[in-house]
């Protein structure tokens, strides 16, 4: 039921709104209604609205609950394309599906691949290399990240050659404009390039008024995380209708230092003068106690909007503060006490309900071996992703290659890998070979007389890695995207390869992690090529770590309070609350930075439904001294009467000494399943399929044979266009 705010903001339709919803106040319950109700009520066609969020898990549930309010099918992997249902992502989901259309007008090829940040690394090491910038004097890292930054502006190279003021700045647009240029080569975009050419397409009249005529209606979430480049995506798309609804909360803007502009809310006013501003003030998530302490802390931050957070919800608890003598003892009692409440007699809280959160990922190894010496079980959000393990980088790089032969970032990654004896001088001379002609790797197999330039060891080695090309370049038209893969490790040796780089574990691991991988890829068999390969790369690049996530389990996550924003916990535990950690050190002399670290214990703060715990060590060691840092002034502004001190009267080792503890617990391994050979693979009758026959597809969902050629269909899903599979080996099933 909506209360009298949110019942406000569903019913301002016409014009600008400005929703405040502050944590927990139910803002995707009332975006939900606000769609629905421009659906039912005003008759407005689904495909009229634009949604945008920042992260793929937000979008999901956005579009998995628009959708149920709807009625309708959430639309699998490929909602862009359902007609039933607004279109609903990500700014650089959203973009690279437009770009797909656009992105002619700016001279490059709609067939674009997305380089990842490793890849980005690599060209700009490349250009730094060719321009004689030595990388011990200047950071690769800084130089991507200044270009990063000029682009996330708005700024070209040629722009940004306007703001150069140092010499710093001059090695940038160098490397700037040689790294624009490499890229354009090899019809490759990175990810800020998503948002900065989709922005250039706008210039076009004729792609403006394309969005003029499809869209009325936008919608905007967490707008407070907005950039420059957002911002003006935003005011363009919505520029002819006006009816821009944004929700934002500056109390949780917490990513300046991705580019977010608090400020742009200052100028959503002055844009838009009559827009009706609404705040949702009631908390839905939390206790009395937590709320009243989360305000208390951020009401001392000057540069806000004022405004008073509450809830009808129990008291709950009050705010536990544990102190422990050093950062061991205090991750021992964290370990401690989610133990104790997680084994209680009467009230036993499930380990899934904790969430330990800290300032920076280096507090996490000592939270893990506290954990791991009670024997209670955890996940780290935000370690390594899944598809930045180096088995899953390689034969991605594979695919890459062979999709697109420009592209020198992958095959530099994988020329020697597994390792071919090509040394690094041979490497060189073919890539220059390969320059100096205009040749791509896959024209080379023509063209193989020009080897003769190379030495004779590695002209035989960069031959065969060239047939080893050649024979899996073939294959592509005639077999799935999993047989490919499977072909990569096969034909490569791959599987060999890591079983003489890693131990019997990682070997393990990894040959677990490429099973996994092969399972995503056979989603997109009996696609047509190239097709296939292109959705299983753009899928691929889009994906974010959390929503790469499994399925829950019973266990302790861990993870940075950044990474926290749009999750809540049961109970969750604050770590390292003190002077130097949190906030941080190189926040405490800058007035605004400090203030992002107050909006930062508050998201921390919010995070938790019932219990809250906040915890700090008596002194810390760092680089060879102890020293002891003050409590943090986060705890000081939270008055007394919301808080509970407790001393852990324990040693340093909890309730053991350091020689009894026992390190070698068991632990149950999981099974390893061989990837090779080929795992068997269901083959349909392509006898049972017909005309007019409907079948669903893990990847597309559902949808109807349109015409059927022996063993090929073309086969319409629901708001898609018609792909064609070969029936016998698609992952299709009938619907009775």
């Amino acid at each position: 039921m909506l209360n009298p705010a949110q019942k406000r903001a569903v019913e301002t339709i016409q014009w600008p709104l400005l929703i405040n919803a502050w944590a927990g106040s139910g803002k995707t319950f009332t975006i939900t209604e606000r769609v629905a109700s421009l659906v039912f009520d005003h008759h407005v066609d689904p495909r009229a609205i634009l949604c945008v969020t920042f992260t793929n898990k937000a979008a999901k549930e956005m579009r998995t609950r628009i959708a149920k309010k709807l009625g309708v099918s959430d639309g699998g992997t490929n909602p862009f394309r359902t007609p039933s249902l607004p279109m609903i992502g990500t700014f650089h989901a959203i973009a690279s599906f437009f770009l797909r259309m656009f992105i002619d007008r700016l001279g490059y090829d709609k067939d674009f691949i997305i380089y990842d940040s490793d890849d980005i690394l690599q060209v700009v090491k490349e250009c730094m290399k060719e321009l004689s910038i030595d990388p011990k004097e200047t950071s690769p890292r800084s130089i991507q990240g200044a270009i990063s930054r000029a682009k996330n502006g708005g700024l070209s190279a040629e722009m940004f050659s306007l703001t150069v003021g140092s010499f710093f700045d001059s090695l940038v647009l160098d490397t700037y404009r040689l790294y624009e240029k490499k890229l354009r080569q090899a019809n490759a975009l990175d990810f800020d390039d998503l948002l900065l050419l989709f922005r250039a397409t706008l210039d076009h009249a004729d792609v403006r008024d394309y969005f003029h005529a499809r869209f009325q209606y936008f919608l905007v979430d967490e707008y407070q995380d907005t950039n420059t480049l957002q911002y003006e995506i935003v005011r363009i798309l919505a520029s002819k209708t006006r009816n821009l609804c944004v929700v934002w909360d500056d109390w949780q803007g917490i990513y300046s230092w991705r580019g977010a502009d608090i400020n742009n809310i200052l100028s959503f006013q002055k844009d838009y003068p009559e827009a009706v501003v609404i705040n949702l003030e009631e908390n839905y998530r939390s206790t009395q106690s937590i709320i009243q302490a989360a305000n208390s802390v951020i009401q001392n931050n000057l540069n806000q909007m004022k405004k008073h957070l509450f809830t009808s919800n129990p008291v709950g608890d009050m705010i536990l503060l544990l102190e422990g003598l050093d950062e061991k003892h205090e991750a021992s009692v964290i370990a401690d006490q989610i133990y104790e409440r997680s084994n209680d007699d009467v009230s036993p809280t499930r380990y899934s309900d904790w969430a330990i959160l800290y300032r920076t990922n280096g507090q996490s190894r000592l939270l893990e071996e506290a954990l791991i010496r009670k024997q209670i079980p955890y996940r780290i959000y935000g370690g390594v992703k899944f598809y930045d393990r180096k088995e899953i980088k390689d034969i991605l790089a594979y695919f890459r290659i062979l999709y697109n032969p420009n592209d020198l970032v992958s095959l530099r990654r994988i020329i020697n890998v597994p390792w071919r004896k090509i040394w690094d001088v041979t490497v060189e001379k073919f890539f220059s070979l390969l320059e100096r002609e205009k040749y791509t790797i896959a024209n080379m197999r023509d063209n193989m007389e020009f080897l003769a330039e190379l030495p004779s060891g590695a002209r035989n080695s960069i031959a065969g890695f060239i047939q080893i090309y050649t024979t899996l370049h073939d294959a592509l038209s005639r077999v799935g995207v999993s047989d490919i893969m499977q072909k990569i490790i096969d034909i490569t040796q791959y599987e060999a390869y890591l079983k003489e780089e890693y131990t019997e574990a990682e070997f393990t691991a990894k040959m677990e992690n490429l099973k996994e991988f092969m399972n995503m890829a056979s989603y997109y068999d009996g696609m047509v090529y190239p097709e296939n390969i292109a959705s299983f790369l753009e899928d691929i690049a889009l994906i974010t770590d959390q929503d790469r996530e499994g399925t829950d389990t019973n266990m302790v996550s861990l993870m940075t309070i950044h990474l926290a924003k749009w999750l809540e916990f049961p109970n969750v535990v604050i770590a390292g609350a003190e002077e130097g950690i949190f906030p941080h050190s190189r926040t405490i002399l800058d007035s605004n930075a400090l203030e992002e670290e107050r909006r930062l214990m508050y998201v921390a703060m919010t995070r938790a439904k019932e219990t809250l715990v906040i915890t700090r060590a008596y002194e810390r060691y760092t680089f060879w001294n102890y020293s002891a840092n003050p409590q943090s002034r986060f705890i000081k502004e939270i008055p007394e009467e919301y808080c509970k001190r407790e001393e852990s009267r324990r040693n340093l080792w909890g309730t053991s000494s350091p020689s009894s503890l026992d390190f070698s617990s068991p632990v149950v391994l999981k099974k390893w399943l061989d990837i090779s050979p080929s795992l068997a693979k269901k083959k349909n009758e392509k006898e049972t399929f017909s005309l007019g026959m409907r079948i669903k597809h893990p990847q597309y969902g559902v949808g109807t044979i349109v015409s059927l050629s022996d063993a090929v269909a073309e086969i319409a899903f629901s708001g898609m266009w018609v792909k064609k599979m070969n029936v016998e080996i698609a992952p299709i099933e009938k619907i009775s």
